[in-house]
Formats: structure tokens, sequence, C-alpha cells
């Protein structure tokens, strides 16, 4: 018998003899993602910690938004110590910008209220597609996953479940990318409210935050019902742009999801005909 042979029977004897190496054998066959291949979490403050770290890169973006909205909202004539409230209370950049304007011009409060629920009509989309993988969280975890629901950390929690969909303390690992989300954008709001309008409007701070966002999402198009979507919502999104209460970006949201469903219809009795 060859060196490979007797190998191959000597791990057959050890798994026969150990029961637990034979179900660890048996679940890495079946779940190659949960296995212990580094990629599963072992406690709740290594997931915190994981999500913490893969955020990181995507801050670029949420650094000069923080300091727009701050500056914008000192500059509304809000005192600092309201302008920080605000911030942290609301804590949504484009609906606090777009409600600053209502807010100065003596507007009622329910309209103020309802610009910003129909600009944070995403987070409801971002909240029923994360559900099920938190279906079984006491509600106290829910509310708070819930306020700290951010579109990086999102996308960011969508790409790793997408290949881990067992994955182990996922709730500390969405909830540190959304505590590291949150912090550095509350700081770099201050710094914004305490700057106030000294940084100069030419340098386009805010535009840093929507390439952010782009870079982040752009992996997840990887079919043409995937590319439908994403071309449709985008142009819909830039031609109504001039809507008012953000409204654009609603219609684009509506738009791209009616263009994915309608290519999947499209493409997939083709693609398992091809098969």
């Amino acid at each position: 018998m060859s060196a490979e042979g007797r190998d191959e029977d000597a791990a057959a004897a050890a798994l026969e003899a150990d029961p637990a190496a034979d179900e660890v054998e048996r679940e890495s066959r079946e779940h190659p993602q949960s296995s212990a291949t580094g990629r599963q979490y072992a406690s709740g403050r290594e997931g915190f910690f994981g999500g913490m770290r893969a955020v990181v890169p995507f801050l670029f973006g949420t650094i000069p938004f923080g300091l727009v909205t701050g500056i914008a909202t000192k500059a509304a004539g809000l005192s600092a110590a309201a302008a920080v409230a605000m911030t942290t209370m609301v804590f949504a950049g484009t609906a606090q910008i777009a409600s600053l304007p209502l807010l100065v011009s003596g507007a009622p409060g329910f309209v103020v209220v309802l610009t910003a629920f129909i600009i944070n009509l995403r987070f409801v989309i971002y909240s029923a597609t994360a559900a099920p993988y938190f279906a079984t969280l006491p509600m106290r975890w829910k509310m708070v996953l819930g306020y700290f629901m951010t579109d990086t950390g999102f996308a960011l929690f969508l790409r790793r479940v997408a290949g881990q969909p067992e994955m182990a303390f996922r709730e500390y690992y969405f909830l540190g990318s959304g505590m590291t989300v949150a912090t550095v954008w509350l700081i770099t709001a201050a710094v914004g409210v305490l700057a106030g309008a000294k940084v100069p409007p030419e340098w386009q701070l805010e535009f840093a935050a929507t390439l952010g966002i782009l870079a982040l999402l752009a992996p997840f198009v990887r079919s043409k019902p995937d590319f439908a979507a994403a071309a449709t919502g985008g142009a819909v999104a830039l031609l109504a742009s001039g809507l008012p209460m953000k409204l654009g970006l609603v219609a684009g949201a509506i738009a791209g999801i009616c263009a994915g469903v309608a290519a999947e219809r499209v493409f997939a009795p083709r693609a398992r005909e091809a098969a």
C-alpha cells in the first residue's frame, strides 16, 4: 500500500474513533463557510472588532460628509449645542441637510418630519432586507441595530453574509461597523459645527461620501439583472434630482427594483436553458 493510502486509512480510523472529529468533518463539507477557515468569529467581541476593521477603509466618505453636515447645521442659525443634538438624534446627513432650510423658514413641524421620513425611506428597504438575519434577536437588540443602520454598514454586512450565510455573532459585526461610523460621524459633525463657515464651499466635500458608497456597492453588480437595476436606478435618480424633498432618490430606488425584477424574469429562463 502506498504512503498516501496509509494516510487516508489512518485519517478514516481517527474519525471513527472520535465522533466529535467526525461531526467537524461533516460540518466542514456541508457548510464550508462555517468551518474553521478564519472567517467565523469565535465571540461577540471578535465580531464587533471585525465590523470595526471592515468599515475603516470607507470612512474617507463619512468624514467629509460629517464636516459638511456640521457646517450646514451651524450656518442655519442653530446653536452649537442644538446642532450637535440634532446630529445625534437624526443620524442621517441627507435628511438633516434637507430639513435645515425648512426649519429656518419656519415650516410646520409635520412638514419637516415628513421630509426627513421620505428621504430616509431607503432605510425601510435596508431593514426589511436585514431583518431575516436578526429574526431571533430580542427587541432591544433590534432597536439598537436599527439606530446604527448606515448605508456603508448595511452594504458591508450584505457582502459578508452573501459569502457566509451562517455567520456567527453577526449582530456584533453589524453593531461594530455601525458604532464606528456613528462615532466618526458625530465627531466630524461636531468639528464642522465648530468650524462654521470657514471651509470653502468649492472644496465639494460632500461628493467624497457619494464616491465612497459607489466604491462599496460596485462589487455587488455581478449579473445582467444587477446591472439593469443599478443603471436604471441611477439614471432615474439623476433625472429626477430636481423633485422636491429628495423624491428623486425614492423614484430611483423604485425604478431600480422594478428594472432588476424585470431583467431577472428575462434572463433567468435563458440561463436555465443554456445550462
